[in-house]
């Protein structure tokens, strides 16, 4: 059950802080995407090759769908890939759509990394907001989106069409440079464990950090860290010490 609750009284909540609750099952969903996607980050080098599927599930990002193009089959390749690029989007939407501009501050206090590009694609949004869910439906467009109050249908239309699209180039690119990619999957598999070590510790510093994060925000447990599931009231505090991954 997702507790609706329109911009106005987010503000009211929020002092103009960037200080807001949400509800456990928004921070719990980017929570587990979001180390689903570290996860598959680390485990890219041994995986892209052996079990394909398994890491674009984890993790579609543009390099693993390339480099996983010649051990896929076609139809697998693009429902997974689509699925897991679209997973996230919908939640940001959500989020803009019940929370407004306190959504935007929640995401720029929760996910500091991000603050360089919010004021920038907020510019763009303004002026190309289409167009920008299309060609780069990131967390800061489809919160933006879904603050703008684009229509529930055309965002799903838009966000839809756009990844298609993507994913379509990416694997007539692929396919149209088969020396260029074995040479990288030969490199990645020459240096597997190197990779995976590396990675993986990066991958572990960066979920650690996002728990510690989530748990700072938390009153009673709980916070942006969606692990802990003990907090009685289903809400998560998005006003940690601002540290969120």
């Amino acid at each position: 059950h997702v507790v609706v609750v329109d911009a106005a009284a987010a503000a009211a909540d929020d002092g103009g802080g960037g200080c807001l609750s949400l509800p456990w099952i928004y921070t719990s969903s980017l929570l587990f995407l979001t180390l689903a996607g570290k996860t598959g980050d680390a485990l890219g080098p041994v995986w892209v090759e052996t079990r394909p599927l398994l890491l674009l599930a984890l993790n579609s990002n543009d390099l693993h769908l390339a480099l996983s193009v010649p051990a896929t089959p076609a139809l697998p390749w693009y429902i997974i890939g689509t699925l897991r690029r679209l997973a996230e989007d919908p939640v940001f939407y959500l989020i803009g759509w019940h929370y407004g501009d306190t959504g935007l501050r929640w995401l720029q206090r929760r996910f500091p990394g991000m603050a360089g590009g919010l004021e920038k694609a907020t510019t763009a949004f303004r002026r190309f907001s289409s167009l920008a869910v299309v060609i780069e439906p990131g967390a800061i467009v489809c919160l933006l989106a879904g603050s703008s109050r684009m229509q529930p249908t055309f965002f799903l239309f838009l966000n839809l069409g756009g990844t298609v699209a993507r994913l379509l180039l990416l694997r007539c690119l692929a396919a149209s440079m088969p020396k260029p990619l074995d040479w990288l999957l030969a490199l990645v598999r020459q240096f597997s464990l190197p990779l995976l070590f590396i990675l993986g510790s990066v991958a572990l510093f960066s979920g650690f950090s996002l728990l510690r994060g989530g748990s700072s925000g938390a009153s009673g447990g709980g916070g942006g860290g969606g692990g802990n599931n003990n907090n009685t009231n289903n809400e998560e505090e998005g006003c940690g010490d601002g540290s969120g991954q």
